[in-house]
């Protein structure tokens, strides 16, 4: 059995794959996991297996998007790693048919968005936004710039041999802040994407509005919306 100093993924408990994490006395041990161990084969051994698996891709993909993950780590608590923080997070927002209305591409409350209209197209995805207003918080002077970033969930593939998700993570290019003016996104797919996107036949898009500082700092972002 051996102890583990440095607890990138927070305290865990538990078993995976080949391994078995044990707390004692406030630290981690790891130990090979016994050769006669046998996972359950019941249904809900399954889904709870395969529910981790779907909120670990998620959090991979949200930990992949730099905005996002310097956001989740400005509000992660001290004892956790912004991956586990989010990992965390958004469990409980997984059901048996996949995720909910409630993932979080963000950790805390931000601005709301007015009556967001999304359209998932073949070739690319547009976002139509109410104006922000000033009820933002918003300093247009200090927060020149808006970006609409996003992780796309695809699921149900037209062809059973590719994995039951994947997760497309798209940003659009920046755009002057404007408060008073209705606000329009558009993120041109790649072909690679264009490609995946066709694979699934289930989608949905999660989005968050973020403003950046004249150093491509994150300042505020919305809350997260669906589409």
């Amino acid at each position: 059995m051996a102890s583990l100093n440095k607890e990138i993924l927070g305290k865990v408990k538990g078993s995976l794959g080949d391994v078995t994490f044990r707390q004692r006395n406030g630290k981690t041990f790891v130990s090979a996991r016994p050769s006669s161990f046998m996972p359950g084969t019941d249904e809900n051994s399954k889904a709870r297996r395969e529910k981790f698996a779907l909120v670990i891709k998620l959090a991979r993909a949200i930990n992949s998007v730099r905005s996002l993950k310097e956001i989740w780590s400005e509000n992660a608590p001290q004892d956790a790693s912004v991956f586990n923080y989010i990992t965390q997070t958004n469990y409980p927002m997984m059901n048996a048919d996949g995720l909910t209305g409630l993932v979080k591409l963000v950790p805390s409350l931000g601005f709301n968005v007015g009556n967001p209209v999304v359209a998932l197209g073949p070739a690319e995805v547009k976002v139509n936004l109410d104006a922000l207003g000033n009820t933002a918080g918003i300093d247009a002077a200090g927060e020149p710039v808006l970006k609409l970033v996003s992780v796309v969930y695809l699921s149900d593939p037209s062809d059973t041999s590719f994995d039951k998700s994947q997760f497309l993570t798209l940003a659009s290019d920046p755009k002057a802040t404007d408060l008073a003016a209705p606000l329009e996104f558009t993120i041109a797919l790649s072909d690679v994407e264009r490609q995946m996107l066709a694979l699934y036949q289930l989608r949905k898009g999660y989005f968050a509005v973020i403003t950046l500082d004249p150093a491509d700092q994150v300042v505020h972002y919305s809350n997260t919306f669906v589409g």
